[in-house]
């Protein structure tokens, strides 16, 4: 059974408040930091996903650089 971290309600680990810090500058440098308005990030860590689907797609785009 998979551990999901809820925003909000759990430390996530190191990797992902680096993440989640390097999103919400990246919006807010090309002016769409409403894309992250009523966003959670909630996490799987045991397959290193992120539940919301653009978020994931973010984090998997900075992940692979």
């Amino acid at each position: 059974m998979n551990t999901i971290l809820w925003d909000g309600e759990n430390i996530f680990p190191e990797k992902i408040e680096s993440f989640k810090k390097f999103l919400r500058k990246y919006l807010t440098s090309v002016s769409r930091i409403e894309l992250l308005q009523d966003t959670q990030f909630h996490y799987d860590p045991e397959s290193d996903e992120f539940l919301n689907s653009e978020i994931q797609e973010y984090y998997y785009l900075w992940s692979i650089t």
